[in-house]
């Protein structure tokens, strides 16, 4: 058994020969943890170039009349190749060494270094080397309390014989929570919200980027990620709904009981194909209607099985496993009726109070906290001496709360 960056290394035979499969979504949901909006085209440019029939039309170019009437009637996403995309982020013109640092967008828990070298197995691996990658998409926002960032992906099984003109399946990526603490602010503020801003960026990309090419859709995505894809194809466009064939979440959590409730959460509920490892943590938070296939993993705990790069791949796919394990259900069951005893007003004064003593250390990204020394505690302490009364029994209520969840949920997952 082995992992996705073996898979991308090895699986080398063509979309022809071997049609997208979930691995191949894997994958792509994670290369946009990489730097690819400093080497990709913008979704704005895209916009201008094959938006609309009227943007096609003023775009005329004098110097190559047949090209501009080719792109009026069959326009092309304006992307680097994936082999394009490696060698600018990774290889360096003088050395061809993987010499040019930079970051990759992930949160502290997984090494940078596997997303770069996941990269530059794709890039180098005649399966994914002519993956197109454009309308490249990031957004982070204090005062909005939002971290966004979408790319689309063409998969070159264009060509069909029956579709001359068909450009090859377009798949839509989400990125997932990020290192800032921004990013996880609003992962949290799902509990008492929604739409938060990141869903409906997610809807307005998706409509946006279908509009580029009359192609077949996916969408995919890991951790929040995952949930941006539900949620966008839940509520894009009719007539781009009907073009998405499947939608992939990789340990991402689920919506508001109000969510799924609407019709178009129903609507493409049958084509949501959901992925979490044995211990999830993450992918079983708030209300899941799909069912979820559970994937083995290296990892030791949930929050380390929640790193893609240990879940297992065999000759046919995923590993798989039948349940998930005590640990998971004992989490999931906490959460939720904890979750379930508070109201959405307490939710917010308990994450709103929380985040802004954790700012009060000073820190501005997930790994700032790691190794919290007695200064920051120090900090936390002070915070909580000086809030409010209201948020000071908010907070001191939610972890009474947590307690008598946890100890219930134990009575009915261990006893």
């Amino acid at each position: 058994m082995t992992g996705i960056i073996d898979y991308a290394h090895t699986e080398t035979r063509s979309f022809a020969d071997l049609p997208f499969n979930e691995i191949d979504a894997l994958i792509i949901s994670t290369l946009i943890y990489e730097d690819v909006a400093s080497v990709c085209p913008t979704l704005m440019l895209d916009e201008t170039r094959s938006g609309s029939f009227a943007a096609r039309i003023r775009a005329f170019e004098p110097k190559h009349p047949l090209i501009w009437l080719k792109g009026i009637w069959h326009p092309e996403l304006e992307s680097v190749s994936l082999d394009e995309a490696n060698r600018e982020l990774h290889r360096s013109p003088e050395t061809h060494a993987d010499d040019k640092p930079h970051e990759a967008q992930m949160v502290s828990v997984v090494n940078p270094d596997l997303t770069h070298d996941l990269f530059q197995a794709a890039g180098e691996n005649p399966r994914y080397a002519n993956v197109r990658l454009g309308a490249v998409v990031e957004h982070i926002n204090q005062g909005e309390q939002t971290q966004f960032a979408a790319a689309t992906f063409q998969l070159p099984d264009g060509h069909k014989r029956r579709k001359p003109t068909y450009k090859g399946t377009l798949v839509i990526s989400f990125r997932g929570t990020d290192d800032s603490l921004i990013g996880w602010k609003e992962d949290f503020n799902m509990s008492f919200k929604c739409p938060v801003p990141s869903q409906e960026s997610a809807v307005s990309y998706m409509n946006k980027a279908a509009s580029v090419l009359t192609t077949d859709l996916i969408a995919g995505g890991h951790s929040k990620g995952g949930n941006l894809a539900v949620f966008a194809a839940s509520f894009c466009r009719g007539d781009f709904k009907g073009r998405i064939s499947s939608v992939y979440n990789f340990d991402g959590p689920g919506f508001d009981s109000k969510v799924i409730e609407q019709d178009g959460y129903k609507d493409i509920c049958g084509r949501v194909l959901t992925f979490v490892p044995q211990s999830s943590i993450i992918g079983m938070l708030l209300e899941h209607e799909e069912p979820y296939t559970i994937i083995k993993s290296r990892g030791k705990n949930g929050l380390i099985q929640h790193n893609i790069y240990s879940w297992l791949v065999g000759p046919k796919g995923f590993t798989r496993l039948d349940n998930v394990d005590s640990k998971s259900t004992f989490i999931d069951h906490t959460l939720k009726e904890w979750v379930r005893k508070m109201t959405p007003q307490e939710r917010e004064v308990f994450v709103d109070t929380s985040y802004k003593m954790i700012c009060k250390t000073g820190a501005h990204t997930v790994n700032d906290l790691n190794g919290t020394g007695l200064k920051k505690v120090m900090v936390l302490l002070s915070s909580l001496k000086g809030m409010d009364d209201e948020s000071k029994n908010v907070i001191f209520g939610a972890v009474e709360l947590l307690l008598e969840s946890a100890k219930n949920s134990f009575k009915k997952v261990f006893l």
